[in-house]
């Protein structure tokens, strides 16, 4: 009779979870429909996304902010110069920076619903979520993917967290 009760407590608790709902970072890969990467997020966490300008072969940074909504928020961008088809002129309130041998765009406050990348070895697409780096082409090669913040049901997150291996 113990372990019934047990069994359904453990069920309710279950049930209960998963209508909990959690943020979360999700990079997918695009043509498959297949998630590669989940991360538990709040609204002020940030993450990082850089690779190498195809044209000019520079290193180019950019660096977003998850809102109070859980909207990414793309705030800076690095670059080395302002050549081929890098940016040249900040847009209304944004303040361009010149600190020595690099160039940076910052005050920006560009609201991304989610961002889509062709990844290659090539171009070195890397993220950085804290202290982590991650190189992106090693989820899944060189593809089309998808980053953005889903809302999923606590056991949902937990089991795909199970399920991806990087």
């Amino acid at each position: 009779m113990k372990k019934g009760r047990v069994v359904i407590a453990f069920l309710l608790v279950l049930l209960t979870a998963s209508f909990i709902p959690v943020h979360c970072l999700e990079i997918e890969e695009l043509r498959k429909g297949r998630v590669l990467f989940v991360h538990a997020v709040s609204p002020g966490d940030g993450f990082s996304i850089g690779y190498k300008h195809s044209v000019e072969l520079c290193s180019v940074w950019d660096y977003y902010r998850i809102d109070e909504t859980f909207r990414i928020v793309l705030y800076e961008t690095t670059f080395p110069s302002c050549n081929t088809g890098l940016p040249v002129a900040p847009s209304e309130n944004e303040t361009f920076h010149h600190d020595g041998d690099s160039f940076r765009i910052s005050n920006m406050n560009r609201i991304i619903p989610s961002i889509s990348l062709w990844v290659n070895q090539e171009y070195d697409n890397t993220i950085m979520i804290g202290s982590e780096t991650s190189k992106l082409y090693s989820l899944a090669g060189n593809t089309l993917l998808g980053v953005a913040i889903k809302k999923e049901a606590v056991v949902r997150f937990v089991l795909m967290l199970s399920l991806i291996h990087i």
